[in-house]
């Protein structure tokens, strides 16, 4: 019984794999032999996934087998061709960049934030024996689109090396560094030139200012030029439109749910005509637990979005879309009017998203089948990011693999994919107790006969 149990033990303990996704759709190629393909992936996709980060959508051949394959968010939009502008600019004495509470420095802006004016009570900017100036300039509705800074100097055959620091600023108060050391250099000789006149930047901060790193030496200068380039939209948002859940009200607000951990970018809300609500805007998750450990906390998104709705002359206009700071993945949306703002009627809230897609390569044999929702993955991801670079960088960067595009959806392992699977149980170490036990009791029957044995020799005469 012993040696039976010891090699019950010692077996390998197998258990039959179950299918852990909850739904599949079968993909269609749209070239047989490309090699890797991308998939868009749609509302359905995101509904049925179950983790934030989509690992729960994979790629798997006729087989079963899972194939290289990766999840991709929505490619940021295209920048368009360069343009160049003349940037608004002004010289501040050197003391402003390198004082905390420099009050000999006034700068004036108007209600958009513009600057229009800048006072010293120092000596002139520019004066013969003054330090370099420091230049600040004003982005204004350009902020975001600079790609580069391009120096004019009012001498163009003067020789100059010079070192300054470039930083930005959103309020004028806090500014950050963005280069601690930009080299513009102008020099000459027999007829050669070598000029470095371009300061490549990318930032969404409105203003700049370029601090010389020397005292002086620094030519006059006649103007700053920015190479500027405008994002075009792909056009390609989707959008959810969700009604108001049963008992929301102007006093708590009212509550939304959406399917799925859609990658929203953009709010919108549908009003009656004639109407204008100021509105907070909050999501959460049940996979977030509040401060209590059970209720999720509302995060607050934004405060004080206008949004409105005007009938005029048989047209229906209205406010713009609200674009959000970064993407939100949440399932439960609140809209609360501010104060002084009475809505007539819960609004229908739109959500709008870019899709992601997954890309795969075409291993083993087709079909392929996509699946998605499984609470149960390893969170891993095929390395496919240097490939596709490297692809890319020969073919261009709007290069982009054959599409594949989704077939009907269907039910595969449902709604059990998504509970989490209980730990198995160590059968070796229950097997391993019992053999002690059993061990243990075959001891004690040993002693107990041995006992038992004894006693009877004793009484013998």
């Amino acid at each position: 019984m012993i040696k039976r149990l010891l090699w019950l033990a010692l077996l390998p303990m197998t258990a039959q794999a179950a299918d852990d996704f909850a739904r599949q759709w079968p993909l269609q190629l749209s070239q047989p032999d490309a090699g890797a393909y991308r998939v868009p992936l749609d509302a359905s996709v995101y509904a049925a996934a179950h983790w934030r980060d989509l690992r729960d959508v994979r790629v798997i051949d006729a087989d079963g087998k899972p194939v290289a394959s990766a999840v991709y968010a929505a490619a940021t939009p295209l920048s368009g061709p360069l343009r160049t502008v003349d940037l608004q600019w002004f010289a501040l004495p050197v003391s402003a960049a390198t004082a905390d509470d420099d009050l000999s420095v006034v700068v004036q802006r108007d209600g958009q934030g513009k600057v229009v004016s800048i006072r010293s009570s120092v000596a002139s900017v520019g004066a013969a024996g003054a330090a370099d100036p420091v230049w600040l300039v004003d982005l204004g509705d350009e902020a975001g689109k600079l790609r580069a800074l391009r120096v004019d100097w009012a001498d163009a055959g003067a020789t100059l090396d010079l070192g300054y620091r470039l930083e930005g600023s959103d309020d004028l108060r806090g500014w950050q560094v963005l280069d601690p050391q930009v080299r513009l250099v102008q020099l000459n000789n027999q007829g050669r030139e070598l000029r470095n006149n371009v300061i490549k930047v990318e930032t969404g901060l409105r203003y700049l200012r370029l601090v010389p790193l020397q005292r002086s030496g620094a030519p006059a200068l006649r103007g700053l030029r920015g190479e500027m380039a405008d994002l075009v939209d792909a056009g390609d948002w989707q959008w959810q439109e969700l009604k108001a859940d049963a008992g929301g009200n102007v006093k708590d607000g009212y509550f939304y749910s959406l399917k799925g951990r859609l990658p929203i970018q953009r709010l919108d809300v549908v009003m009656p005509a004639n109407s204008a609500v100021s509105w907070s805007v909050f999501s959460r998750d049940a996979d977030r637990p509040g401060a209590d450990g059970s209720t999720p906390d509302w995060q607050l998104l934004t405060r004080g979005w206008n949004a409105w709705n005007l009938s005029e002359a048989g047209k229906q206009l209205q406010s713009a879309p609200l674009e959000t700071t970064g993407t939100i993945t949440d399932r439960q949306w609140r809209l609360l009017a501010e104060p002084g703002s009475v809505p007539s009627e819960a609004p229908l809230l739109r959500l709008g998203y870019r899709p992601g897609s997954v890309v795969f390569l075409a291993q083993g044999r087709a079909p392929y089948l996509l699946v998605v929702g499984s609470a149960n993955v390893v969170d891993t991801q095929a390395a496919l990011d240097p490939m596709l670079d490297a692809l890319r960088a020969r073919n261009g960067a709007h290069w982009q693999p054959a599409v594949a595009t989704l077939g009907a959806g269907a039910v595969r392992a449902g709604e059990v994919a998504y509970q989490a699977a209980k730990a198995p149980r160590d059968w070796k170490n229950v097997l391993l107790w019992a053999v002690l036990v059993l061990g243990a009791l075959a001891v004690a029957g040993f002693a107990f006969s041995l006992l038992r044995s004894s006693r009877v020799e004793n009484k013998e005469p």
